[in-house]
């Protein structure tokens, strides 16, 4: 599985280079922008976090964009017919979304590491922003699995899964809608915010792929 996973990766990689690209783009322009507007711009923590959230999320949006050219390519069938299993294949697929994660998490805190050598304040109110718009990206990359199994699942004819992976959808999202409002609420903090969104990205990467490995075929 560690070749797959090299290989998507590589296969990724000009699509990510290109993202972080963009990120730092605008990255430049928001950094000259509220330093014109001095006073009158956002708090300080609150453009630390601005300029690291973009470099998490470019990577995280290059695992939509990966999504839809692997099954627009019919990638699965291509290394299905090298050493490869169903197993493997899911594998990749949810496990590439936590490499592009930790590349964006990466590059977001060497921004706000480099922004503490220049200002020698730090501000964990800028981590938190960031984090928390990261760790969104990252669940809804791997919920968005399950409508696909759920297309598959139908196109197959497999009622039963294809009814597992819409509920599955669907209370992810709840789970979700009830995470963000107990927080608005002042309810839970930032450790809880972690710990929701990973527990919901987690079980959307293992339903996923029981679900995937129940496919009849991989054409698609």
């Amino acid at each position: 599985m560690l070749h797959a996973l090299r290989a998507e990766f590589t296969y990724a990689l000009p699509v990510l280079l290109g993202g972080l690209g963009i990120a730092t783009g605008v990255i430049i322009i928001l950094s000259v922008v509220f330093f014109a507007v001095g006073e009158d711009g956002p708090p300080s923590h609150t453009a630390a976090g601005m300029r690291g959230m973009f470099l998490i999320l470019a990577p995280m949006i290059v695992g939509f964009i990966v999504q839809a050219y692997r099954s627009e390519e019919r990638r699965a069938r291509l290394l299905l017919a090298g050493p490869f299993t169903p197993r493997q294949l899911v594998g990749v697929d949810v496990l590439l979304p936590v490499i592009l994660f930790g590349i964006g998490i990466l590059a977001a805190g060497l921004v706000l590491g480099v922004e503490y050598l220049v200002t020698g304040i730090f501000e964990p109110e800028g981590l938190h922003t960031a984090g928390f718009v990261g760790g969104q990206m990252f669940t809804y990359v791997q919920i968005a699995h399950l409508p696909r199994e759920a297309t598959a699942a139908r196109r197959q004819r497999r009622p039963r899964a294809a009814a597992a992976a819409w509920a599955g959808f669907v209370v992810a999202l709840l789970l979700l809608g009830a995470l963000y409002l107990v927080l608005a609420q002042g309810m839970l903090g930032w450790p809880h915010m972690i710990l929701g969104h990973l527990t919901i990205a987690v079980t959307a990467m293992v339903a996923s792929m029981a679900l995937y490995e129940g496919r009849t075929d991989f054409t698609r």
